[in-house]
């Protein structure tokens, strides 16, 4: 080793102090001195960075340490809103209409049986009073027809009277002839002059039977007429009807005109087929009061008056049954005609009781006693069908729960019973804290997500709702009013926010392990 000459001074901070004094460079042996390296020129450790040294290493152990024993809680954030427990009741519309009147608001309080909603009623005010004008029409035929009826009864009677009387007087006529006869073979020529002035009398009766029968016959023509043309007006309002141009009621009447005019065309029938028998009788009293004459004529001692005496009690009894029948067939024209009119006075009836129901139920009522949840009307004149969701109410004995939804992919995180800590916008968290709950149930399927949701879930900040949908979640709050020292802020239906749900608890030490993928399912 070559012999070096190293002078240095040495630091007085790292070396001890030497009482004895440096020997004199000609005095040092230097084979005994020995080998210097880089090290021995490093300055020692101070005391200070030792002790940073072990602080940081306390700390890194300290952090481990920490971070596999302490918890992080990891959440579902989702939005919320306070919601009436159960099922809401609903308020349908009992008919279609137009909105007249709204009474009621939104969040508003109601009592069961409160009026929410008016529709127009003016179209069933209008067919009402066309009802009653119709009732009223048809209750004064009916009492015109009775009427009617009351008077051929009255001239029934005196037709019964009346034939009784000729009868009589025909009976009395035979008698008297009867005594004639005894004398008759002094009185011959006077005989065959009463004879001569019978036939005219007969002749006269067959004359005018045969003009009522071409009376009878000329009203019946007229009558199949009208018969004709109902049938034909019938016929062409039928392919009408079937369209819907033509109201079914005005068909009706048609059908019903058909049915008078064919009522009404055998009535006339039948008053021909009487008269024509009553022209055949009357013929066969002429042709007998001719060979009565004849016979008298022949022999002025034949008892010819007597037999036309008898002949006339005949031809009046036959004259008084030929009217009766007319007349009773009169009447029961009248009678069917009175029992058409009360059957359509019957069905004008049950309509007017229906349109009676149908005005009490454009008032629309509150099925519940609640609070209005939701009301569907937004304006006056706003159309709406039968049976169609007019509000919900939802009732004041439900208790308040949170709803929320719950998007499709972090469904698989929530549980029945996890926590649940709610911030209620309308009640400021610095002021009142968070409303604690938890999870009570979870609906089975996902929903179809809606624009308004999704509008609400981004005013809160949490963004849209994943377009496969998401799940309903009911959240059952352990209190309803939120309270820090002396300020308390009540929950009340329809409020929303923002709600936290614990889905599970874990390390920081396995969130870090989890997020750098050396663990899983943790």
């Amino acid at each position: 080793m070559t012999n070096v000459d190293i002078s240095f001074v040495p630091n007085s901070h790292s070396f001890p102090k030497v009482e004895k004094a440096i020997p004199q460079p000609e005095e040092i042996n230097l084979n005994s001195l020995a080998a210097a390296s880089p090290e021995d020129f490093l300055p020692p450790i101070g005391k200070w960075t030792t002790i940073g040294g072990l602080i940081l290493i306390a700390t890194f152990v300290a952090g481990v340490t920490f971070a596999s024993i302490l918890k992080y809680k990891t959440t579902v954030k989702v939005a919320a809103t306070i919601r009436p427990a159960g099922e809401l009741r609903l308020v349908q519309a009992p008919m279609e209409g137009i909105i007249k009147d709204i009474l009621v608001k939104g969040n508003q309080q109601v009592k069961q049986g409160d009026i929410i909603a008016i529709l127009d009623g003016s179209r069933l005010q209008t067919k009402k009073s066309q009802l009653l004008g119709n009732i009223q029409q048809t209750t004064v035929q009916s009492t015109q027809i009775t009427a009617q009826i009351s008077a051929l009864d009255r001239q029934i009677q005196a037709e019964n009277e009346q034939t009784n009387r000729a009868t009589s007087a025909a009976q009395a006529e035979l008698q008297r002839t009867q005594t004639d006869y005894r004398n008759s073979e002094i009185s011959t020529s006077t005989e065959v002059e009463e004879l001569v002035a019978n036939l005219k009398l007969v002749q006269d009766d067959l004359e005018t039977a045969k003009a009522e029968l071409k009376s009878a016959q000329a009203n019946s023509l007229a009558t199949q007429a009208s018969f004709k043309g109902a049938i034909v007006k019938r016929d062409r309002y039928k392919p009408i009807v079937k369209s819907g141009a033509l109201s079914q009621d005005a068909y009706e009447e048609v059908t019903l005109a058909v049915q008078q005019q064919q009522q009404a065309l055998l009535s006339q029938l039948a008053i021909v087929e009487a008269h024509k028998q009553t022209v055949e009788k009357q013929q066969r009293a002429v042709e007998a009061a001719q060979a009565r004459l004849k016979k008298a004529k022949t022999t002025l001692n034949s008892t010819a008056g007597v037999a036309i005496a008898r002949e006339r009690i005949a031809q009046e009894k036959a004259r008084g049954e030929a009217t009766l029948s007319r007349l009773q067939q009169e009447r029961e024209q009248l009678i069917q005609r009175r029992t058409e009119l009360e059957n359509q006075l019957n069905s004008y009836q049950k309509e007017l009781k229906q349109i009676e129901i149908e005005l009490q139920n454009i008032i629309i009522r509150a099925s519940a006693s609640g609070t209005i949840a939701q009301l569907n009307l937004r304006n006056i004149s706003q159309v709406i069908s039968s049976g169609q969701m007019i509000a919900q109410i939802a009732p004041s004995e439900a208790p308040l729960e949170i709803k929320a939804d719950i998007p499709a992919e972090e469904i698989s995180k929530i549980r029945l019973g996890q926590k649940v800590y709610m911030r209620v916008s309308a009640c400021p968290y610095p002021d009142y804290g968070s409303l604690q709950g938890t999870v009570s149930s979870i609906s089975p399927d996902a929903i179809e997500p809606q624009s308004n949701l999704n509008s609400s879930n981004s005013s809160f900040g949490m963004g849209q709702i994943s377009q496969t949908g998401s799940y309903k979640v009911n959240i059952k709050p352990e209190n309803y009013v939120l309270k820090i020292a002396e300020k308390e802020c009540t929950i009340q239906l329809g409020m929303e926010g923002s709600a936290d749900i614990i889905s599970k608890e874990e390390t920081a030490l396995q969130f870090i392990l989890r997020k750098a993928r050396l663990i899983t399912n943790i």
